[in-house]
Order: C-alpha cells, then structure tokens, then sequence
C-alpha cells in the first residue's frame, strides 16, 4: 500500500476563520503578514499554555523593528519567532475539542490578517461530532468569523496546490525498526501491508496519534479504535524516541512537516513529508543530529530529498 491508495480516504476538509483578541493578532492585521503557528503546553506550568509565531521574512515586514522591540522576537536567518501566552480560553478550549473527534488532523495552523485560521482534514464519518461541536461555539459573538466545509480533493492536491505558494521539498528517510520502542502497532501495520498518517498533536510531546490505513480489518481494542470499517481506517498511538526527538526540535524550529506518513517494510521505518524548500537542509541536520545525540551514531538513512513531484510523494 502506498499514499496513492489512501489518498482520498480522509474525504472532508473544513477552513475555520477565529477571531481573538491577541496582540499578535492585531499586529499581523495591521501590517498584513502570515504566520504559521505552533501551540505547545508550558512544562513549567501544566495547563498553560503558548503559542510560537514562525514569521517568514520573505514577506514585506515594514515594521519588523517594532516587532523585536514590543514582543521580543528572535531573529533568524529566515524568519522572526515570537513566543505568547494563550490566554483566550475560548480559541483553547475549542482546539482541544475538536482534537477530541476520531479522524481530525490539523493542517498547518496560521494567523493571517488577524484572524486565527485552523485547516482540518476528517473522515465523514464524524461530520455530526464536529457539528455539535461547532453549533456550541457558533452562539458565541465574535468568535467563529467564518466556516468553509468541503469534499477533500486528496493529500497529493492539497500540497501541489502549496508548493505553488511555497516551493516544498519531498524527505524521505528511514531507520531500522529494531530501535523501535516496540509495539502491536507496528506489526499490524507489517502485517497488514498499512500505511500510517502521524498526526500532530500540541498536547503530548512523547506519543504519536497515527490514522492507520489497512489492507485488511483489524478488531478494536483498549489500543486501536475504528474510524472507518469500510475503509480500513483505524486510530491509535504509537512511542519511538527518535521519532519523536526529531519531531520536537523541528517544531522548536518551526519547521513544518506537511503530511507526515510511515510505513514498515524489509525491517526498517521509512518516514515521507514534505518541507518548506528553504528549511529542508535545516531540518535534515537536526534528523541525523537527533540520531547522533541518542544514540552516539546515525540510524537515519536518507532515501530521498528533492524537489516536490507528486509521484514520489505518491509513493512510500
């Protein structure tokens, strides 16, 4: 099974358009820039929580010295960071409740012209879960600006539709599954020829929720749940401490992997996404310097780095 199989499995895609009172919100509205968002819990402070600003300096930033002066940004070579609380309950705990649907994964989460933009990718199946969701936070004034529900064109669209915004670069790599912290997941997805999606969660630094697609049906128990019995989609979490290493330096980078997939052949993990082109020779530093930190050598075997083509993207 390769992406090219699971392409259209996922078959929703909702935009939701948030309003907030943020200061970076209103700076964004006022010099009209984007930014790509990271919302991570405080590990000093549980139950608070930030939000990270990735500022791409490609943009015509006119008042990039206000924004180091009022808000302390970082400055790298190809962006300003900017770190803020979470302070507006509401926009908190409406992400948390949507994490909570079977099938949900967010795309990459944006703040543009002062509005906080959320992209979601769902199975059909939960269009009522996500509803009653919705009509809760839909009576609240000035919150939820806009809602844009639609059939999803498929994983290949969506990026090609990106890269022509942003020029992206196709990763692949692989590792050697016998450093896999080792679990029944991994070998249902062996077993059963899977392809998996890693979905991103704010919440948990140390597990991965997957979204499993199966060439057979699997039953359900206390650690993998059924999205979609007719389409073999199933729901669970998984541990590996590289992985996850290599996940938590790219987000304190702000690097953003679009459509993160594995799978599991000939004894080894083999991982695909795409990454903004710019930042792909960053982010593949930080993967063989995260092996090399664990480990004392590098597992890693890079499979490709290249331009986006959406038949090597197809494949896995």
């Amino acid at each position: 099974m390769d992406r090219k199989d699971v392409n259209l499995k996922m078959d929703m895609k909702m935009k939701l358009v948030i309003s907030g009172n943020a200061d970076i919100f209103r700076w964004s509205k006022l010099h009209n820039i984007t930014m790509s968002i990271f919302i991570k819990e405080d590990s000093q402070n549980s139950g608070d929580y930030y939000f990270e600003a990735f500022i791409a300096k490609d943009q015509e930033i006119a008042g990039f010295k206000e924004l180091i002066d009022a808000y302390g940004a970082i400055e790298s070579e190809h962006f300003f960071l900017v770190v803020r609380p979470l302070v507006n309950q509401k926009i908190l705990n409406f992400i948390k409740e949507l994490w909570t649907v079977p099938s949900i994964s967010f795309s990459e989460t944006t703040v543009e012209n002062g509005k906080l933009i959320l992209r979601i990718i769902f199975h059909s199946n939960y269009k009522k879960d996500l509803s009653l969701i919705l009509n809760r936070y839909l009576v609240i004034p000035y919150f939820i600006d806009d809602i844009i529900l639609t059939k999803n064109e498929g994983f290949t669209y969506l990026l090609e539709k990106k890269n022509k915004r942003v020029p992206l670069s196709i990763i692949q790599y692989s590792l050697p599954l016998s450093i896999h912290d080792g679990d029944d997941i991994s070998r249902i997805l062996e077993e059963n020829n899977g392809i998996a999606e890693v979905v991103e969660s704010p919440y948990d630094r140390d597990n991965f929720k997957l979204h499993l697609f199966l060439e057979n049906p699997v039953e359900e128990n206390d650690k993998i749940r059924v999205i979609s019995r007719e389409d073999k989609i199933y729901e669970a979490y998984s541990t590996n401490k590289l992985l996850s290493t290599i996940r938590n330096k790219a987000n304190e980078r702000g690097i953003f992997r679009n459509q993160l997939f594995i799978k599991i052949k000939d004894g080894r993990i083999y991982s695909s996404s795409s990454v903004n082109t710019y930042r792909a020779m960053e982010y593949l530093k930080l993967t063989f310097a995260s092996s090399m930190g664990l480990y004392g050598k590098n597992f890693i075997r890079l499979e490709n780095c290249t331009d986006f083509d959406p038949s090597l993207h197809d494949s896995l």
